[in-house]
């Protein structure tokens, strides 16, 4: 019994550490995508490197142990490199995004791709709820669909490579076993 018990705490320390280590990707991902900045003809459209961890993390682990991901990412990002108001977007943008890819990957099983491009859909979605109200105009709203084909682009890209990722059965498998 008591091997039974190191034994399981022995898995939950291995899995813990793998979660670490994407957390740590994903403020990697963040920091890069902050310090290159590309060109963009739409002012706010990125390509949410940093959503490839949380969405990888999202077909590996469970949806509770991706949100512990997820929001230390969001609190070091906002920590880091931002302020107040980036972390009220960035919360609102992450939070939203997140409840639609866990509930396109738990309860329809959709593919990385069509759930990679929703995240960064309602993650713009998301942004903008939080202009609004931190703005108060509805002009806001007028940004939306430049924001929509934004997210649809950069969810494409993502999903992309989480399914390139995932195609990995060795990688992939050994990390289920934590």
């Amino acid at each position: 019994m008591q091997q039974h018990k190191q034994q399981n705490k022995k898995l939950s320390t291995k899995k813990l550490t793998m979660l670490a280590l994407l957390l740590a990707i994903a403020f990697i991902l963040s920091w890069i995508e902050y310090i290159i900045s590309l060109p963009v003809i739409i002012p706010g459209i990125k390509i949410g490197l940093a959503n490839l961890a949380i969405l990888f993390t999202l077909y590996i682990f469970s949806v509770k142990e991706t949100f512990l991901v997820l929001i230390g990412r969001l609190i070091l990002n906002a920590l880091l490199f931002g302020n107040a108001l980036s972390l009220i977007y960035s919360f609102a943008g992450g939070i939203l995004s997140f409840i639609v890819m866990a509930i396109f990957v738990r309860y329809f099983k959709a593919h990385t791709i069509a759930t990679s491009i929703c995240g960064g859909i309602f993650h713009n979605i998301g942004q903008i709820i939080a202009a609004f109200f931190v703005i108060k105009t509805s002009l806001v709203w007028t940004y939306l669909p430049y924001l929509i084909i934004g997210g649809i682009a950069a969810g494409a890209f993502n999903g992309i490579i989480v399914n390139k990722i995932l195609k990995y059965d060795d990688i992939v498998s050994k990390i289920k076993c934590l």
